[in-house]
């Protein structure tokens, strides 16, 4: 039995169509899908984004009118650092531009910590620059807005589209919705172990006007007594030093942008350690900062200094201040 030419080519055509549904399967199980984290996040950047373009349409995005404000969001989270194409709901641009798309990639993909409270109530606590909010009534989520920045009191200050708004409060929100959700993606803790100078790679943390560490209580309990700021960076004396920790201290001002800080400590002015880089700060105020560092070195004569970080990576550094490690402690010896 023989088989025409044309059903022969009609087979070779289905095996072909069957291979390529194969072979797309295959990619589909066998490649993982794209991880989100919120470790890659660096607010910073994020805040420098929305200040930049808070009453400007960046030309790589795509613009969405009067309805861009979960879309300007997104912009601000991706110049974060975060990857929002893992979204399956993102525009052919990387953003998203709807507030529930939003929201299902800080709760869901992102694993965002969320609350949830009536529009009249006060902010949590934990918000902090560089995290979201978005609106809502009894129709749905309908207004996203990046948290730019916090008030002395500890409430955040916010930066938005289809309203062009910069480091404004939540009051102007407060006629049109009834309930808001506030997403905390800054996840970074302080950290106080030291790391071979120079420190590399910056670890953003929630800014605060005093900055503890995780050393017991019992050693935190000096504070060094406020001074005039005369210079964006004063490095201050060191405080509660053991034979084997210090806690150093200065006073930051960030002069309107936001600054990152650190200290340099070491048994000389070249400064051998580094902390690890904490932040940002905001605003036009001064800030008491101060931070302990571990394993020190007993009976030994210590330089430190407090540096600042600009926006644009430059660095300003207070005047180099020394402190001395007493001699450890002898252990007790008993004779029979």
């Amino acid at each position: 039995m023989t088989t025409s030419k044309p059903d022969a080519r009609w087979r070779r055509q289905i095996v072909v169509v069957l291979a390529i549904i194969v072979a797309t399967a295959s990619s589909l199980v066998l490649s993982p899908a794209p991880r989100v984290s919120a470790a890659t996040y660096n607010p910073l950047k994020a805040i420098q984004y929305a200040d930049q373009w808070w009453n400007k349409r960046n030309p790589k995005f795509q613009s969405y009118g009067f309805n861009d404000c979960a879309n300007y969001v997104s912009q601000c989270l991706i110049a974060g650092g975060l990857r929002l194409r893992a979204s399956p709901l993102v525009d052919k641009s990387g953003s998203l531009a709807q507030c529930t798309s939003l929201d299902a990639f800080l709760t869901n993909t992102l694993k965002a910590t969320v609350w949830k409270t009536s529009s009249s109530s006060l902010a949590p606590t934990g918000l902090q620059p560089g995290d979201v909010a978005i609106f809502g009534n009894w129709l749905g989520l309908h207004h996203a807005v990046f948290v730019s920045a916090r008030q002395s009191n500890g409430q955040p200050l916010f930066n938005a589209h289809t309203y062009d708004r910069k480091r404004t409060t939540i009051g102007w929100l407060l006629g049109g919705w009834t309930y808001v959700k506030y997403y905390h993606i800054v996840k970074s803790p302080i950290t106080v172990a030291a790391a071979p100078k120079p420190a590399t790679t910056a670890v953003v943390t929630q800014p605060a006007v005093t900055t503890r560490s995780s050393v017991p209580a019992a050693i935190l309990n000096h504070r060094p007594e406020p001074v005039e700021l005369e210079r964006l960076v004063t490095t201050l004396a060191s405080s509660s030093v053991t034979s084997a920790s210090a806690v150093l201290n200065g006073i930051i001002k960030p002069d309107g942008q936001p600054t990152l800080w650190f200290f340099e400590y070491g048994v000389s002015e070249t400064y051998e350690y580094a902390t690890e880089k904490q932040g940002p700060l905001l605003g036009n105020m001064t800030y008491n900062v101060d931070l302990a560092v571990m394993e020190l070195k007993p009976g030994t004569l210590y330089h430190t200094r407090l540096v600042r970080v600009a926006p644009d990576g430059s660095l300003t550094t207070g005047l180099d201040t020394t402190f001395r490690t007493p001699e450890a402690p002898r252990a007790a010896t008993h004779q029979d």
